[in-house]
């Protein structure tokens, strides 16, 4: 695949999760036996979910593409889509590089986003971004630990706890 029809490729497939995210909130699915305090997911979480997957390994075959700015402005535009939950996760996870930085004022709004506040979190230490201690804070005392991990590690990098 040449890196334009890469890049084709992985903005279809951000359209494409875009069609696959329904118009209004869905309501939490009842949650897992194993994990109590986690809903199941919807069909359509998955599927979008899988579709950044997809992208990220394009991403890995045509690396300068994670550079592209049509591309990442609609994965950031895509991220801030609360509709898609949980599908998100993949899409943060595909804008933790350090040359993405200038989106972090845009997804710390989704902090307090229960479906991917940990991955926001994670995507932060990740970027190498400073200036969001107090909004961190709050979840250094949460109840998933790999969330609690990384609030700690962010504010023993860049807070003053």
């Amino acid at each position: 695949m040449t890196k334009e029809e890469a890049k084709n490729t992985v903005l279809d497939l951000i359209e494409e999760a875009k069609g696959k995210t329904p118009n209004t909130l869905e309501t939490d699915l009842p949650v897992f036996e194993e994990f109590p305090d986690v809903p199941s997911w919807h069909d359509f979480e998955y599927e979008i979910w899988k579709l950044g997957e997809d992208i990220r390994q394009i991403l890995a075959d045509h690396k300068s593409l994670r550079k592209e700015n049509s591309i990442t402005e609609k994965i950031v535009d895509f991220c801030l889509d609360k509709n898609a939950k949980r599908g998100r996760e993949s899409f943060v996870m595909l804008l933790w590089y350090k040359h993405n930085q200038k989106y972090a004022n845009r997804l710390i709004g989704l902090i307090n986003d229960k479906y991917v506040y940990g991955h926001i979190i994670e995507g932060l230490n990740k970027m190498q971004v400073s200036g969001f201690e107090k909004e961190v804070l709050p979840f250094v005392d949460d109840k998933r630990t790999w969330i609690k991990k990384q609030a700690k590690k962010y504010l023993e990098k860049y807070g003053t706890q």
